[in-house]
């Protein structure tokens, strides 16, 4: 009897254990099947895509079509994509945030959204660019400092400091019992607070002493 192919393996493998709302990002597959090299699993992927077996979402994440779509096309979200590849890693550590408008409407200090979502993410190199995921368009950054599950509501409220003018419709007195209510659910070194801080542009310092962020923070 004939041993199975590589594809009919890593078909297998996928139909098994992904839907057409799960991404399939080809990292996870090369640690999964180690003994096969990563050119062959690329090989692969891009012969699935071709013949329809798997759609193409981003470079390196496909997923399965939906058979009850009339299109056939895969229903996988934007989100989890998002998810999947910046904000946080295969063992759901947080690496990455979500800036910009929308974090400042998630809090309460806009009415306004943007179609362009801002993320900061350790899996970006230091060039800050623009790009198509699924047609949404990201803005994607590397952060001031490494993001951890510990300080990335830090660095979400530095990144709406530093620009806050731009980012809220309210001013800094009134916007600061929701900013500080936010940074209460910090728990970080007073040391590790200061050197996050001193990272970001004076006015932003400046900005986040004068609400008295530092003192709403949990010390650990």
């Amino acid at each position: 009897m004939k041993s199975p192919k590589k594809k009919d393996i890593i078909l297998e493998y996928i139909k098994t254990n992904y839907d057409n709302k799960t991404p399939i990002f080809v990292n996870d597959i090369y640690k999964e099947f180690t003994e096969i090299s990563e050119g062959t699993i690329r090989s692969l992927f891009k012969r699935f895509s071709d013949s329809g077996v798997l759609e193409k979402v981003d470079n390196g994440v496909y997923a399965l079509p939906n058979k009850e779509s009339v299109l056939g096309k895969a229903t996988v979200y934007v989100s989890n994509v998002i998810e999947n590849k910046y904000i946080r890693n295969e063992k759901g550590q947080r690496i990455g945030y979500i800036s910009g408008i929308n974090f400042s409407n998630q809090i309460g200090l806009t009415s306004q959204t943007a179609s362009v979502n801002t993320i900061y993410s350790n899996n970006i190199s230091n060039k800050k660019r623009m790009t198509t995921l699924k047609n949404s368009r990201l803005i994607i950054n590397a952060p001031r400092v490494k993001v951890t599950d510990e300080n990335y509501k830090l660095l979400q409220i530095l990144d709406l400091l530093n620009e806050f003018e731009k980012l809220s419709e309210q001013d800094l007195k009134t916007a600061s019992n929701k900013i500080l209510e936010f940074l209460e659910k910090i728990k970080l070194k007073k040391e590790e607070v200061e050197l996050i801080v001193s990272k970001y542009p004076l006015e932003a310092q400046v900005k986040f002493y004068k609400i008295g962020g530092a003192n709403a923070i949990t010390s650990t």
